[in-house]
């Protein structure tokens, strides 16, 4: 049984062997036209690793034909859709800066934005990719203002201006709820500053006058807490401050009472 095994083994990999031999002698006896078709019909298969080969190959061998511009480009293509985004990055690059005339440039401008995307970790992580998508992203947009891929940059780019606007703000929730109270509002106000536009930007307004609060700084909490009122009116925090504010009758050494709104 085990002999019969062993031959039938043999015969598959064999069979294989001719197979990819045939292949290979195929692609490179064949003509332009018929190797790119080649490495499409393995793009379009999803064999990747077949389609990177091939576009690699015509690339490099036909620099200057339209054939090697979109060899280049699903080349890069290839790499991103097997995940492998740093290898996209390069090969997008690569297209742009050697064939800034492309049709194919804004495509891959968009690709190596979504790279680093895709390469973006969780908030509490090094966010450097995050920058670096945001970045790409934005640079994008002022080439391509027009771009059918206008409003799913933008989407994308919202979204990882929230995840940094997350960090901030759990950088702050961890040093107030450790007491660093004065430590905790410069990581506030720095999601007030730049991430203004994120849905921790309330969040971060709430919980500073929370921390004036907790210092006894009584006007500079009230200043807080009606910022906050005139500003999110919206947001879940927006009883609380009413509260706050109502219930806040305090006296400083120059007789300063708080309290009264609207």
């Amino acid at each position: 049984m085990n002999k019969r095994f062993s031959i039938i083994y043999c015969l598959l990999i064999t069979v294989l062997l001719i197979s990819c031999t045939k292949s290979a002698v195929d692609f490179y006896d064949a003509s332009l036209d018929e190797q790119y078709k080649i490495a499409m019909n393995a793009f379009n298969r999803k064999n990747y690793e077949k389609a990177k080969q091939y576009f690699g190959l015509i690339a490099v061998r036909h620099a200057g034909d339209r054939m090697a511009e979109a060899s280049q480009f699903y080349l890069a293509e290839s790499n991103y859709l097997s995940k492998e985004y740093i290898l996209a990055i390069e090969e997008y690059s690569k297209l742009i800066q050697s064939m800034p005339q492309s049709e194919y440039v804004e495509e891959a401008m968009f690709k190596i934005g979504m790279c680093y995307y895709q390469l973006s970790p969780g908030y509490a992580l090094d966010q450097q990719y995050t920058y670096e998508a945001l970045s790409n992203f934005q640079h994008f947009l002022e080439e391509y203002p027009q771009s059918d891929s206008r409003p799913l940059v933008q989407e994308k780019m919202q979204e990882l201006r929230d995840k940094l606007g997350k960090k901030e703000f759990k950088q702050g929730e961890l040093y107030r709820k450790m007491g660093y109270f004065e430590s905790a509002i410069i990581s506030f106000d720095s999601v007030l500053e730049h991430f203004y536009d994120t849905s921790w930007a309330d969040d971060a307004l709430f919980w500073k006058g929370e921390c004036y609060y907790s210092m006894r700084k009584w006007e500079e909490a009230e200043m807080a807490f009606n910022q906050f009122l005139g500003t999110y009116k919206d947001s879940e925090y927006f009883s609380r401050v009413r509260d706050r504010l109502k219930n806040l009758k305090i006296k400083t050494d120059d007789g300063f009472q708080t309290g009264s709104f609207e």
